[in-house]
C-alpha cells in the first residue's frame, strides 16, 4: 500500500517515509520558503484525511489566496487565525477596557452590561487547539504556522505541553503534524525542547545567488536514523516547492497527487 506524500516532494519524501512511525511531529525551521512547506504538507493530506491549519501571521484568506496561486484546492481544510482570534478576545477587549479607564462608561454601556467591555470573557489559545484535538477520531494532519506566536504570548513550558499533547494524538490516532519555529529568537532550551519531541527536523535556507536566492532543505534528524540526514536544493515551481535536478532544473515529479 503506498504511503501518502508527506510534501509531494519524492526527493525528500521517498527516503523519508519508511522511517516514520504511523503517527509523528515535524518541526519546520528557517525563513524563507517555510510557510510554503507548511502548506504544502497540509495540501496533501486534503482529501485523505482532516486538515487542521492554524496560522498565526496570516489571515485565513491569505492561507486561501496562496493555496489559490498554485492551483491547489483548499475546501478540504479547516484554516483558523490563532492571531486573529486572540485579538477579537483577548487583545481587542484589554484596549476597551484601557479606554473605558480613561473616559467612563456611557449611559447605554451601563444600560446594557452584555456588550460593556467590562465583561470578561474566558479565551485560552492553547484550550482552542486540545478542544479540537479531542474531536478528532483517526488520522489527521495539522499545521501551526507559526509556534513563535504562541511562545510570544503564552508561557513556554504551555506551549511545549501543548506540542506534547499534539504529538501523543498523533502516535494515538496516527496523524501527522507540522510545527514552525524559529529556534534562533527563544531561548536554546525551549528550542531544544521542539527539537526533541520532534520525530523530524527540517530546515529550509535561502541564501544569496546573482539577484535571488538559492532554497535548499535540510533533513537535520530522523528520529532512531541520523544516517537519513540529507541536503537537498529546492525551487519554487507551478505545483510549489520541488528538488533542483544535477543540471540545476526541477526534477519531475512522481506520482504526482491531485
Amino acid at each position: 500500500m503506498p504511503t501518502d506524500p508527506i510534501f509531494n516532494i519524492p526527493e525528500i519524501d521517498e527516503p523519508l517515509s519508511a522511517y516514520l512511525a504511523s503517527g509523528w511531529v515535524a518541526l519546520v525551521t528557517g525563513g524563507s520558503g517555510t510557510h510554503l512547506l507548511a502548506k504544502q504538507f497540509a495540501r496533501h493530506g486534503i482529501g485523505r484525511v482532516p486538515v487542521l491549519y492554524y496560522t498565526t501571521h496570516e489571515r485565513v484568506s491569505d492561507v486561501e489566496r496562496a493555496f489559490h496561486d498554485f492551483g491547489w484546492d483548499a475546501s478540504g481544510i479547516q484554516v483558523r487565525n490563532l492571531a486573529g482570534e486572540y485579538y477579537d478576545q483577548v487583545l481587542a477587549r484589554e484596549l476597551a477596557i484601557a479606554r473605558v479607564r480613561e473616559r467612563g462608561l456611557t449611559l447605554a454601556e451601563l444600560a446594557s452590561p452584555v456588550e460593556s467591555p467590562l465583561v470578561t470573557r474566558s479565551f485560552e489559545l492553547t484550550r482552542r487547539l486540545i478542544g479540537d484535538l479531542a474531536a478528532l477520531d483517526g488520522r489527521f494532519r495539522l499545521v501551526v504556522d507559526s509556534v513563535d506566536f504562541l511562545l510570544d504570548v503564552l508561557p513556554a513550558a504551555e506551549v511545549v505541553n501543548l506540542a506534547r499533547q499534539i504529538r501523543y494524538r498523533a502516535q494515538t490516532l496516527g496523524g501527522c503534524a507540522c510545527l514552525v519555529l524559529r529556534p534562533e529568537i527563544h531561548d536554546r532550551r525551549t528550542g531544544g525542547a521542539f527539537e526533541d519531541l520532534a520525530d523530524l527536523v527540517l530546515r529550509v535556507t535561502a541564501e544569496p545567488k546573482s539577484d535571488t536566492a538559492a532554497l535548499a532543505l535540510i533533513v537535520e534528524k530522523v528520529r532512531n536514523h541520523p544516517e537519513r540526514t540529507r541536503y537537498t536544493r529546492l525551487t519554487v515551481g507551478p505545483d510549489g516547492l520541488a528538488a533542483l535536478g544535477p543540471d540545476g532544473g526541477a526534477e519531475a515529479t512522481k506520482g504526482k497527487s491531485s
